[in-house]
């Protein structure tokens, strides 16, 4: 009997289980979500650029622009820096402009053009205006004048001519920045490419301790090896907002605040990254970096 018993009691179990619904435990496929956020685009993924920077013993207001392509009058105005934009170790420079004030601002002038309207609305008149025409003045006359008759005049010998054996020539004046030179004479090993970070200027083959010269008239504005990439670099301000860069010397003969001509000896030549002898040479305007060899003469 207590055998049957436990039969029957195992097969109201069975039945009871049965009817039961079972549903699936959730799982998370960690492995599928990474597939999923790594096969997003690069384009949709936001770049980091800092807002802010400590300034470093040696920087000035120029190098930390010019390492960063961003015009130094532009980090001048963002910070209150006036001329001539001297800064000091440890001081907190801001790389973005803030415009939060500017897109918090009441919109002011909008419901004060909407009063003026529709005081203009309530002032005008509901009858229409009576035209007046005035009467067209009569027209003058104009006395004709007899013309006289031409005299003739007679016929004179031409005047002669003096040869002379003078050529006199014209020679073009020469404009601020419309005359570049080269920092020196080599081989181009590598050409400017506004797509590649790596190619923001030219690369001049050089043997070591070349005389390296300043392409324009202008003022040094950084002689340092504080940039990364760029080894001993001398930085030149000229007119119309352009620096050039000389970039990778074996020594600097130059120093900031010196005012330096067309032609003069700054520096020696050196070694690349890479133990190549050359110069590396940049032209900025604004701050971006542009093709050298638009400024260089052929």
């Amino acid at each position: 009997m207590q055998f049957l018993k436990v039969i029957n009691l195992i097969v109201v179990m069975a039945l009871l289980s049965s009817c039961a619904k079972h549903y699936p435990a959730p799982v998370n496929d960690v492995n599928q979500e990474r597939v999923i956020k790594s096969s997003q685009p690069m384009s949709k993924q936001k770049k980091f650029k800092p807002k802010y920077t400590t300034v470093k013993k040696g920087d000035t207001l120029y190098s930390i622009g010019f390492s960063r392509s961003i015009d130094y009058k532009y980090l001048a105005k963002i910070n209150g820096i006036k001329p001539p934009y001297n800064i000091y170790p440890g001081q907190k420079l801001r790389l973005q402009a803030n415009n939060s004030l500017v897109n918090n601002a009441p919109s002011v002038v909008s419901n004060a053009s909407k009063a003026s309207t529709h005081a203009v609305k309530l002032q005008q008149p509901s009858f229409k205006p009576i035209t007046v025409t005035k009467p067209l003045p009569k027209p003058k006359v104009v006395k004709k004048i007899p013309s006289k008759p031409l005299i003739k005049a007679k016929n004179k010998p031409p005047t002669p001519v003096k040869k002379s054996n003078k050529i006199t020539v014209i020679q073009p004046v020469a404009k601020s920045n419309s005359h570049w030179q080269w920092p020196l004479k080599g081989r181009i090993l590598s050409t400017f490419l506004a797509s590649d970070i790596a190619r923001k200027g030219i690369d001049i083959a050089a043997q070591p301790n070349t005389p390296v010269l300043a392409s324009q008239n202008g003022t040094v504005v950084y002689s340092g090896d504080g940039l990364r990439g760029y080894g001993e670099l001398i930085i030149i301000k000229h007119s119309n907002n352009l620096l050039s860069a000389y970039a990778h010397n074996s020594s600097r003969l130059v120093k900031e605040g010196e005012a330096v001509k067309q032609g003069q000896i700054i520096a020696k030549s050196g070694k690349g990254t890479d133990g190549q002898s050359l110069l590396h040479f940049e032209i900025r305007k604004n701050g971006q970096p542009v093709n050298p060899l638009k400024y260089l003469p052929k």
